[in-house]
């Protein structure tokens, strides 16, 4: 069974860069508790790390779901769903 940081890892290799950088914009700037210099040069590693430190691992998956859902992301928000339903 696969823990939440490494499911939140998952769906994020799944994102090209210019996704991935829209994911760190939605991230930074409707979620208060991650700073923008944070997501600056973060990677996916750091980028979980900070979710799952900030949120707690339950609500990390939601941001993400709800996150992926604004970039019409919706199948990997699905998916991610669906997983974490599993594990």
């Amino acid at each position: 069974m696969a823990s939440v940081k490494e499911l939140l890892m998952d769906s994020q290799k799944e994102l090209v860069e210019a996704e991935l950088k829209e994911f760190h914009w939605h991230l930074k700037n409707v979620h208060n508790c991650i700073s923008k210099f944070e997501m600056e040069k973060a990677d996916i590693f750091d980028t979980v790390d900070k979710m799952v430190m900030c949120f707690g691992p339950e609500e990390a998956v939601k941001v993400m779901v709800d996150i992926l859902r604004k970039m019409n992301q919706n199948d990997l928000a699905e998916q991610l769903e669906n997983e974490h339903k599993q594990a």
